[in-house]
């Protein structure tokens, strides 16, 4: 694509940011359609669970196949691959009344979230290769994230009360009138000649769908005799995964990836600023309702100015990686999380204090989120670009269901408060992991410039330096 008919920064942000905020819809506006499609279908209420748990499962395995696919046959084949999907489950959730229906609906609908969720940062990295510009273009992505994110529960109590809830849980579908634009910018890259190493997806799928499933075990009300052979299963599958990538090095999960201590590293840092976002969202409207009765809507448009919060400093955060360092910005952002995390703590049954907590969580993933995938391409070799960005999706929602696990589980033993003070210590954990990942880019910027002859991994060392700034 030349200069001239490549759209701008902004341009492109909005329209990759509109091809990506429906698959977040997915998961922030289903929650309180819930009641209301147990009423109409019958259904209790711990088996709607299934319905959020069955889209963010297909969600957080699409991501990685999509990186990969896209890694080898480009970008276009799997957006139109995902969005077929995507319409496809969104014609099950609205056209038939059947549980079973809506559960594969919402499974196909979060495949082509995670699609979409992998590949808008795709299509910018490869439309932009000066860091600024592209900085700037993840930035306004996050930033139409934020605002729509944030408001997802009022969106979808909105749609729920005046069309149904079907209304809500069709949201994610709006992604594929995006595509259509996305198509038209995105990159034509050339397929290259290596096949997909099937036996490779299959275990790192059928592992990512185990701890899925497990991290939702206690909201879908799944029976102990069950958790544990998906326990077994779950710790069986990693040891083949593990074993696999040792036997095939380029394989579906590339050893360039994940013997890369620096892109682990970063992506535990991501891992728990999104298990800090779900833990305040999952504790934010009961602690409100602890003293307050209000409608859900209510509670929605108390909460609303956390997405416009958050939408500004994931706008500011694509130039402040440019700047300081994407390493850096997600380092002090852990410490927002946790500061948030803390101040919901000591004060969330006041509104405003609640405010200033949830816009610190939601800010700290939000913009964590457009800092780290802007340092995917310094991090790793620009072979695994696409696999890379889908193992940092994927170990982001597995960070959020863990956090959502914990502070349900946690509950029945402490306060909500408690709770909540307790697991502020996991975006400090994320601050270690991100401080570490630091000092090893700042270690190997340092280290002499590998010889010629040596691996892919010596590519990777051409660009770390922008990684801590």
């Amino acid at each position: 694509m030349s200069d001239q008919t490549r759209p701008g920064a902004l341009s492109a942000g909005l329209v990759l940011g509109a091809f990506l905020a429906p698959s977040a819809l997915g998961m922030s506006a289903t929650p309180i359609a819930l009641p209301a499609l147990g009423d109409s279908l019958s259904v209790a209420s711990g088996a709607t669970a299934w319905v959020l748990a069955g889209y963010t499962l297909t969600l957080s395995v699409a991501s990685a196949l999509a990186g990969r696919l896209a890694d080898i046959r480009g970008l276009r084949m799997p957006i139109v691959t995902g969005m077929v999907l995507l319409l496809a489950g969104t014609v099950l959730v609205v056209a038939v009344p059947w549980f079973p229906a809506v559960i594969a609906g919402r499974m196909l609908q979060g495949i082509g979230g995670g699609v979409a969720a992998v590949l808008s940062f795709g299509v910018a990295n490869r439309l932009f290769t000066e860091p600024g510009e592209r900085g700037r273009t993840i930035g306004t992505m996050g930033a139409v994230v934020g605002i729509v994110s944030g408001g997802g529960a009022l969106l979808g109590g909105a749609l729920t009360d005046l069309i149904g809830w079907q209304a809500a849980l069709a949201l994610p579908g709006l992604s594929a009138i995006a595509a259509i634009r996305v198509l038209r910018i995105a990159p034509a890259t050339q397929p290259r000649p290596e096949r997909l190493d099937a036996r490779g997806a299959v275990l790192c799928l059928a592992l990512a769908a185990a701890l899925a499933v497990l991290l939702q075990a206690r909201t879908t009300h799944l029976k102990e005799t069950l958790v544990l052979v998906l326990a077994v299963l779950a710790i069986a599958l990693a040891a083949a995964t593990v074993w696999h990538v040792r036997r095939v090095p380029d394989g579906f999960l590339p050893r360039l990836v994940v013997s890369n201590a620096r892109f682990v590293l970063a992506a535990a840092a991501g891992f728990t600023l999104f298990a800090g976002y779900l833990i305040i969202q999952f504790a934010a409207p009961r602690l409100i309702l602890m003293d307050h009765d209000l409608s859900v809507t209510q509670i929605g448009l108390i909460l609303l100015p956390t997405g416009v919060v958050s939408a500004v400093l994931s706008r500011t955060a694509g130039g402040l990686a440019h700047k300081v360092g994407p390493l850096r910005l997600v380092t002090a952002l852990t410490v927002l999380s946790a500061a948030g995390l803390l101040l919901a703590a000591l004060a969330g049954r006041q509104p405003v204090a609640l405010v200033i907590a949830v816009a610190a969580c939601v800010s700290g993933f939000s913009a964590g989120q457009v800092a780290l995938m802007a340092a995917v391409p310094h991090l790793v070799d620009s072979s695994v670009h696409g696999v890379a960005a889908g193992v940092f999706q994927l170990v982001f929602i597995t960070g959020g269901s863990l956090g959502s696990a914990a502070v349900g589980g946690m509950v029945g033993a402490m306060s909500l408060s408690t709770a909540i003070g307790v697991l502020a210590v996991v975006p400090l954990i994320g601050l270690v992991a991100a401080v570490a990942a630091g000092l090893l880019v700042a270690r190997k910027t340092s280290s002499p410039a590998p010889v010629a002859g040596g691996t892919r991994a010596a590519v990777a060392a051409e660009n770390p330096a922008r990684a801590t700034g």
